[in-house]
């Protein structure tokens, strides 16, 4: 890097005169040629002449690069021309400049080439088309994308899919089976704008566009650009914005554009909203409106091409990773609106798919932020959903009308995984019970990050998401890896208050959970029965059995390295665990499966699931008295007891008595069962409790 000192107000009036001087000495050049020309001479001072006023003239406009560089460093607005806008100071004295910022005339100039062929690339000039190909490996390089991007301006950009669509709507109405080469082309096109605006605005790189023309991006964002030829019709210019990200759903933008340039976009789409109601989108029998420039396919489980919603594409730019993720999402007013005021939008298109998608790529991990946005985006669901939850005459809940929460319902297979990845804070949660406090989401335990939900808040959220069968199934398995971790960890050190709590407080999680999915289901039409049978079923192929990995290692490498171990099982994920469980059940053998329980309730079932886990702990630590091992279950030399997924029924029951009198696992597995009813319980208190305090506010 090279830096230099300036003085902002001096380098204004610099390149002030020496754009004079090169405009006067071109001028005098000219008329002096125009004399000799009269008498017939030449000389070679007069061209010379003429070189030196172009080359001033070149120069002045770097000399005003920097001027700006120093305006940009002391966040001094100027207007087109330069001058500070009213009200603006420009602070006295010297400004350190980083020269590199400065891009060389050549790139400029390679650049002007560029940007004079892509409006004539989206009218569909072949040969503008042929040409600008060739600029396509340079759009990665920061000089010459900012120089591209800057010589075709915020207004010039967003110009540019207005023109393909007007391309794409005559080409439909004329001939509709050529429409799809011409949004291929479109397609090509926008990839190389969008690649060019990702690196132009990255500002990690030493040269990136200034302060100056994202202002003026953020104001063009909401002007209305003209579509040519369409009789008046005119779409934003974040419009056009979502267009580009939509032609490279996968393109890389920064942290810092999510932060400046995607949250303003959802701030437009907000106020409006808030002016003119749901903005609806395009499709291509849509004859009197400007169709998408390129194949996008908005309307989710529908292959209706249409224009693609924009937030929906930067949103799916966002998910493409935790940190862009995090940024875009990092208010919680507008997470608020993105959850709440916006669904009549989201219904229209994805149904919120593509937000879903940038939510769990932001709430998924343990770190602060991850922690501190899943607990806000459970606060802001779980008031959508009270609103539409009731107590009927016979003091049953209900839901008022399911297709309302339905608008955003792309949303509740990201959720499930999203908490299931928290599946211990929400276990201790409905332990804990703290109350919201949107001021203070997270808190810490020894040392550990922890999400502070609120239990009522969690329950109004399950409600919803249970209703979805992937948001349903990654939280059972989830918290069924959870309680399984916690059990055998406990019984590998020893801790039998550690397996005490393990087995009541996820049981009552469990339980909480369980009742979400019914409650779900039944105020969709459909039996109650079949919202406990996929628990039941896990139950009968032995998922407690399953063993954690590696746990038979425990006794070789200490109590202290058994931490590690218990990591490790979810170091991927809870999800990831659960599934796992899921996948290893019954794969040794599996008689015993036939033992398993058939329990009619969940309740039951649970107690069975403690069961299952306490045996497979028990076999994989040995903890068991080793002098009267001869039993049908007992195998090898020296003797231990096998697997209980390779016992037959018989083996398995007679193990089960065996272990009640010679192991230090507990023999009364009502805690379970207890567990999981006050969790049902605790779940229909939470949410009846909140009801009263509608009914009485209402009042």
């Amino acid at each position: 890097m090279t830096f230099s000192s300036i003085d902002p107000r001096e380098m204004h009036q610099l390149g002030f005169g020496v754009q004079n001087a090169g405009k006067g000495l071109a001028e005098c050049a000219a008329q002096l040629r125009a004399i000799l020309n009269e008498v017939e001479l030449t000389h070679p001072a007069v061209a010379s002449l003429g070189q030196i006023g172009q080359w001033l003239t070149e120069q002045a406009p770097d000399l005003y690069r920097r001027r700006d560089l120093a305006y940009e460093a002391e966040k001094v607005d100027v207007d087109v021309f330069g001058n500070p806008l009213p009200g603006k100071v420009v602070p006295p004295g010297m400004t350190r400049i980083d020269e590199s910022r400065v891009i060389p005339a050549k790139v400029r100039a390679e650049a002007a080439q560029a940007a004079s062929l892509v409006p004539a690339a989206a009218r569909g000039e072949a040969d503008a088309r042929e040409k600008l190909a060739a600029y396509e490996g340079r759009v990665s390089d920061p000089q010459f994308a900012a120089a591209l991007i800057e010589q075709l301006g915020p207004r010039g950009l967003f110009e540019i899919p207005a023109v393909m669509g007007t391309r794409v709507r005559k080409a439909l109405d004329a001939d509709p089976d050529s429409a799809d080469g011409i949004r291929r082309q479109n397609r090509d096109v926008l990839s190389m704008l969008s690649r060019a605006l990702a690196t132009a605005t990255d500002v990690a790189n030493t040269v990136h566009v200034g302060r100056k023309f994202t202002e003026e991006l953020k104001r063009q964002g909401r002007t209305e650009i003209p579509a040519p030829d369409m009789g008046g019709l005119t779409n934003p210019g974040y419009w056009s914005l979502g267009q580009i990200l939509a032609a490279a759903p996968g393109q890389v933008y920064s942290e810092w554009f999510m932060k400046t340039i995607g949250q303003d976009m959802i701030r437009w789409d907000r106020d409006y909203l808030k002016a003119h109601g749901t903005r609806f989108l395009p499709k291509d029998t849509d004859v009197y409106n400007l169709p998408a420039p390129i194949d996008t396919r908005p309307f989710r489980e529908s292959s209706v091409v249409g224009a693609v919603d924009p937030i929906a594409a930067l949103m799916k730019v966002a998910g493409s990773s935790r940190e862009r993720a995090q940024a875009l999402l990092d208010d919680r007013d507008l997470m608020k609106y993105l959850l709440s005021e916006r669904r009549p939008q989201w219904e229209m298109g994805d149904l919120g798919e593509s937000l879903g998608n940038a939510m769990e790529a932001a709430m998924a991990g343990h770190d602060a932020d991850s922690k501190r946005l899943v607990t806000w985006a459970t606060q802001i669901l779980a008031d959508q959903v009270m609103s539409g939850v009731s107590v009927n005459d016979t003091g049953d809940l209900e839901i008022k009308d399911p297709s309302e929460f339905d608008q955003l319902s792309g949303i509740r297979d990201n959720m499930g995984r999203i908490l299931t990845e928290h599946s211990d804070d929400v276990v201790f949660s409905y332990f804990i019970a703290p109350k919201r406090d949107e001021g203070r989401p997270t808190g810490s335990d020894e040392g550990r990050i922890t999400a502070r939900f609120n239990p009522t808040d969690l329950d109004l959220v399950m409600l919803d998401v249970a209703a979805d069968a992937q948001g349903y199934e990654a939280l059972l398995h989830g918290q069924i890896a959870d309680m399984r971790g916690k059990i055998d960890e406990a019984l590998a050190t020893g801790n039998g208050t550690a397996l005490e709590n393990a087995i009541k407080l996820n049981s009552t999680a469990l339980g909480h959970l369980l009742e979400a999915r019914k409650m779900a289901l039944v105020s969709r039409g459909k039996e109650a029965d079949a919202a406990d049978e996929q628990f039941r079923k896990l139950i009968e192929a032995g998922i407690g059995l399953v063993p954690v990995p590696f746990a038979d290692k425990v006794g070789k490498v200490g109590v202290k390295a058994v931490g590690t171990i218990y990591e490790s099982f979810v170091q991927d994920g809870y999800k990831k665990a659960g599934d796992w469980l899921v996948k290893s059940t019954g794969s040794s053998g599996g008689q015993a499966s036939k033992a398993f329980s058939e329990a009619a309730t969940n309740d039951l079932a649970a107690q069975e699931l403690v069961k299952q886990m306490l045996a497979s702990s028990t076999v994989a630590h040995e903890a068991y008295d080793h002098k009267d091992l001869k039993r049908s279950f007992v195998i090898g030399d020296p003797p231990r007891v096998k697997d209980p997924r390779d016992m037959n029924q018989d083996e398995y029951e007679s193990f089960l008595r065996w272990m009640a009198d010679n192991t230090s696992v507990p023999a009364d597995f009502t805690e379970a069962k207890e567990g999981a009813s006050t969790g049902v319980k605790a779940f229909h208190d939470n949410i009846k409790a909140l009801e009263k305090k509608l009914e009485a506010a209402e009042k």
